[in-house]
């Protein structure tokens, strides 16, 4: 048999393809490959051809796949992935079906039915409309006038089987779920396929069981990085055979398999997690989007906040705009009360007083200790207050800061020596554990706590900020006999830790949950009356043009997780900014006053969406080399089109990662100057330093 020859192209960020000898196989299948002189890669076959190539070939080593995993339709998909984000063939690929991923050595039981298999749904029957089965699968739930108007042009949409768009903003708690799982089962009532995403690992279990329970669990799966090879092979071959009607799962399902999409659900689509943070660097968003288009199928995106840049669209018509205003069950909205933690103003000046000038290091050294005790503890007054009352009527509290940890450093009083890590510009955060330990959040080295000052000596070391340990530990101490635990990145890295506690926390096991952001979407508590925000400061002034609406969309979010139940909700945050429009608006709960105020000053100063954005970052071991590679790229940037702006070089604002130093040049553009410039920064190499290019970031740090 004559040789035949596949194009192989590998998961590395060299954007070229490779060939090889080959016998059998086909295009879409992985093989393992030969690459340089010692090491085999898998590969992905992405061509064949029959006319030897004019140089040296060398033949595979074995076909991993039978039958082909990649379709065209995801080969195109992995084109478009490459050519937007900037990243090699191979690289978007492995997004597609991760290299690693093989079929399991014993049969596993199905990865997402840890719970008695319900009856799967009715198939449509002849002669019966996809409107009778999708009233038959509501029935029970009356929707609201608002949810029905919404809910109409939805299946519309469906029925006519085109691509279609829509934005769906309804307030926490206005039965968007309901909207999405109609829609859902008028694709299944068709015989198509839908894809449910979220944007956390740790809200899949509540969504899980709703879908297992409408839709049977043999034709739902659930799909992310936190399964297993095994587990994700078994749903991606099922998923592939058509034998999955729905797949919940976080961003990287957006990739799946599906041979007959009808609906994709981007549920929570404001969230900064739908954007990947490591090569490819794509946005959820935009894929779900060129896949719905590609398959005829409908994209819904939903939020109570949604992205400005969403909402924005949705105003000038290129998505279709539903808004739901009112909860269901005509459930009021919980009261937002802002509490002033500001220190009270001193009195007299320091040289009034004849102490001459006041030392920045003794603080606010004219408050009284009563003042002193209010303004740096965990909990003002009304909160400790709110949160008894609700422990006394045995009703759940949750509170929010969105920092892990125990304290975000430490400080000498004395010298003003602060907890720096040696290989990066950030703070070394304290973690409270066996044993006590400090931790970079930005490279995760960790080392033993210090109790003496490593610059002078002295023992007069002070822990500042706080974070979830902290806020946990004195929560134990106010009250001993309280049942909390806490959910953060920490805690949900320990495997299914974060299901226990979602479902201790909804049977009233527990009286307080503390967390991070992970907490303040999705869930649903009914027994949670009051919300505590116990530092709402904690991003509003980050060097990001999006500071304002992430503080603003996180505090909406988290607000809405309570009054869900029969008992009305508040939310007490505390903060030193009361004043911001950002924290004023959440207290008022308007989207759109926001959204008139952050769209004003985009406009004004030419940020998304009134510009396309890309982030580079130069980064070297020795900082001169970054600081000239950057200035390099930007003079050379410059030149190409003089219509985009060239921001920078600066120091990044982590100036220092990983023991790199790193420089950033932010571009700004649009659709028609970014080719020359995407296609110039494809091919360029810096010298004496690492390029990392971000297109359409999510922020700028």
């Amino acid at each position: 048999m004559p040789a035949e020859f596949v194009e192989v192209s590998f998961p590395i960020p060299l954007n070229k393809t490779f060939h090889y000898r080959a016998q059998g196989g086909s295009t879409g299948c992985r093989v393992l490959a030969p690459f340089g002189p010692k090491k085999n890669l898998v590969g992905y076959v992405v061509g064949r051809m029959s006319e030897k190539p004019s140089f040296p070939t060398k033949e595979i080593v074995r076909w991993i796949d039978a039958e082909p995993f990649l379709d065209e339709s995801l080969l195109d998909l992995a084109r478009w992935v490459s050519d937007r984000y900037l990243c090699s063939l191979g690289e978007a690929l492995a997004c597609i079906v991760p290299p690693a991923l093989e079929a399991p050595k014993r049969p596993l039981k199905n990865p997402s039915t840890p719970h008695p298999t319900p009856s799967p749904p009715p198939p449509l029957q002849p002669g019966r409309s996809a409107k009778a089965t999708v009233a038959e699968r509501g029935e029970g739930i009356r929707l609201t006038p608002e949810q029905k108007r919404a809910l109409e042009p939805l299946l519309a949409a469906v029925e006519s089987r085109t691509f279609r768009a829509f934005l769906v903003r309804g307030i926490t708690d206005s039965g968007k779920t309901e909207l999405y799982l109609r829609a859902i089962d008028q694709v299944l009532a068709q015989g198509r396929q839908a894809l449910y995403l979220l944007p956390e690992i740790a809200l899949t279990p509540p969504f899980l069981k709703v879908l297992q329970e409408r839709y049977g669990a043999d034709h739902v799966a659930l799909w992310h990085s936190g399964m297993s090879g095994g587990q994700r092979y078994q749903t991606w071959t099922a998923v592939r055979k058509g034998e999955i009607q729905v797949l919940l799962g976080a961003r990287s399902a957006v990739f799946a398999p599906f041979p007959n999409l009808g609906l994709l659900v981007l549920d929570e689509e404001h969230e900064p997690s739908y954007k990947q943070e490591d090569r490819p660097r794509y946005h959820t968003r935009e894929v779900a989007l060129k896949r719905a288009e590609s398959s005829s199928a409908l994209l819904v995106m939903g939020s109570a906040t949604p992205s400005l840049e969403s909402y924005w669209k949705a105003k000038q018509g290129i998505y279709q705009l539903l808004e739901l205003t009112s909860r269901v069950e005509q459930k009021s909205l919980p009261s937002v009360e802002l509490i002033d933690r500001r220190p009270p103003k001193i009195s007299s000046s320091p040289a009034a007083s004849g102490r001459g000038p006041m030392d920045p290091r003794q603080g606010h050294s004219g408050m009284t200790a009563k003042n002193r005790s209010s303004v740096f503890s965990v909990f003002s007054e009304p909160l400790k207050l709110a949160i008894e009352q609700r422990l006394a009527r045995r009703e759940q509290v949750m509170l929010f800061v969105n920092r892990r940890g125990f304290t975000p450093f430490l400080r000498c009083s004395k010298c003003g020596w602060v907890s720096r890590c040696d290989r990066c510009s950030t703070t070394m955060t304290v973690h409270h554990g066996e044993p006590p330990s400090m931790q970079c959040h930005g490279c995760s080295k960790r080392v033993p706590v210090v109790i003496q000052c490593p610059s002078c000596r002295s023992m007069r070391l002070h822990q500042y900020g706080i974070g979830t340990q902290k806020v946990e530990e004195e929560l134990k101490k106010l009250f001993p006999f309280l049942k909390v635990a806490r959910l953060d990145r920490d805690i949900a890295s320990q495997r299914k830790m974060h299901e226990k506690i979602y479902t201790s926390f909804l049977s009233g096991e527990l009286d307080v949950l503390v967390g991070t952001q992970m907490i303040a979407k999705g869930f649903n508590f009914p027994r949670v009356t009051l919300v505590g925000v116990v530092d709402a400061d904690v991003g509003l002034h980050l060097p990001d043009f999006r500071s304002a609406e992430r503080t603003f969309d996180l505090l909406t979010q988290v607000a809405g997780r309570t009054g869900r139940g029969d008992s009305k909700g508040k939310v007490l945050v505390q903060t030193q900014h009361p004043e911001h429009y950002a924290l004023q608006c959440a207290r008022e709960h308007d989207y759109p006053r926001f959204y008139d105020q952050e769209i004003r000053d985009r406009e004004r100063l030419n940020y998304p969406p009134f510009c396309r954005l890309i982030n580079i970052v130069m980064r070297a071991a020795k900082e001169p080399f970054a600081h000239e590679a950057a200035e390099m790229l930007a003079e050379k940037l410059g030149s190409i089109d003089e219509r985009m702006t060239i921001l920078g070089p600066a120091p990044a604002p982590y100036s220092r990662l990983r023991a790199q130093f790193r420089y950033q040049v932010v571009v700004k553009g649009s659709a028609e100057t970014f080719g020359p410039c995407l296609d110039f920064l494809r091919r360029y190499r810096p010298a004496k330093a690492f390029m990392t290019v971000d297109v359409d970031p999510a922020d700028l740090l």
